[in-house]
């Protein structure tokens, strides 16, 4: 079992950053409507499917640096304690500016934080802001650094389009390739940003108890994307995704269920102790068969997807500050964020609000 279990590591300060642009599923679907009537697919079978009603996109241009800066500056804003206290920052999307330098070095550059700084990205699919988290909390626990900043800012605009693009010109895609298709139509775009720090200089004691993960990478052909998503890189200008949800979904299940009796172990939670779950926002498919499969209750969840779409890796931690605004947790809550990406992998994270 891979564990990590903190003893001294609290959530400071959190904060997102939206786009403004909302889309809807039905105007997607306006532009696809002739495949739609070639392959005989009835119009309202994107939100009927995934749930999601709506997204949000930034102009295809814009680059996760920019709105990863603005989510980080605002989680900065509202520390207890001066920023030369900063000693990581990683970056966590999927999307990047560039293949090199890293998106977490623009980011960092653009903070004005010291140049006595950790400062790299982490790219697991939509994990990655879990990884991000462990990786800083253990240099934490361990006295590496007292503080840091973790940090995501999807751009997923110019996917959606590619692959709308990919959808209307084609008249060789068929109904297979369209459900192939689909899940990328579901993605929205968003920054969030988290800061960390030892007990000793927090001023909010939420704490982040540590984790767990499994990679199942047996199943990393279910979902893949054929370029490197470098907004700043014309390369990426062909850059599509397919996935085969059904088989991805019910994967991701059993293996949530093998996972969560090592989570439960490490929080020393039952699954009635857990007064929340944030699960990765993928969609209605994560739905109360999953939640049975992984050995929690669906009841329990809080999500976002419908208004939202999967914001890939911003998406887990976005949710969980939406929650917090909603007055949804409380003091002392107990919080399981179950994160999953393609790969398979997963994570489970132990938050005491």
């Amino acid at each position: 079992m891979i564990a990590y279990r903190f003893k001294n590591v609290c959530i400071e300060s959190v904060a997102y950053h939206l786009p403004s642009e909302e889309v809807t599923s039905a105007a997607i679907e306006d532009r696809l409507a002739s495949l739609y009537q070639r392959l005989s697919i009835p119009m309202g079978t994107l939100e009927k499917l995934s749930g999601i009603k709506t997204r949000y996109l930034w102009d295809k241009k814009v680059l996760p640096s920019e709105v990863g800066t603005v989510a980080a500056s605002r989680a900065l804003e509202n520390i207890g304690f001066g920023i030369e206290k900063i000693g990581a920052l990683f970056s966590c999307s999927v999307t990047r500016d560039f293949f090199e330098p890293a998106t977490a070095a623009l980011i960092h550059r653009n903070l004005e934080i010291g140049e006595q700084t950790l400062c790299f990205d982490i790219s697991n699919a939509c994990i990655g802001f879990s990884n991000g988290l462990l990786t800083l909390g253990h240099l934490i626990e361990t006295g590496v650094v007292q503080a840091g900043v973790v940090v995501s800012g999807e751009t997923v605009g110019r996917i959606v389009e590619n692959n709308i693009e990919a959808l209307s010109k084609d008249e060789s895609i068929t109904r297979d390739d369209l459900i192939q298709l689909l899940p990328t139509l579901t993605l929205g775009s968003g920054a969030v940003a988290y800061v960390l720090c030892h007990e000793s200089i927090a001023t909010q004691k939420h704490r982040l108890l540590g984790g767990t993960l499994r990679s199942a990478t047996q199943y990393n052909d279910l979902c893949s994307g054929n370029a490197d998503h470098c907004i700043g890189d014309e390369a990426s200008a062909a850059a599509l995704m397919k996935t085969e949800s059904s088989k991805l979904i019910a994967a991701a299940g059993k293996l949530g269920g093998r996972l969560w009796p090592e989570a439960s172990e490490i929080f020393k939670w039952s699954k009635d102790d857990v007064n929340h779950v944030i699960c990765h926002q993928v969609g209605r498919q994560v739905n109360d068969a999953f939640y049975k499969e992984m050995g929690l209750d669906y009841k329990k969840e809080y999500t976002i997807y419908r208004k939202y779409g999967n914001m890939v890796s911003a998406a887990l931690p976005t949710a969980l500050i939406m929650a917090v605004e909603e007055n949804k947790i409380g003091k002392g809550d107990k919080i399981v964020c179950t994160a999953f990406g393609s790969g398979l992998n997963c994570i489970m994270l132990g938050i005491e609000w």
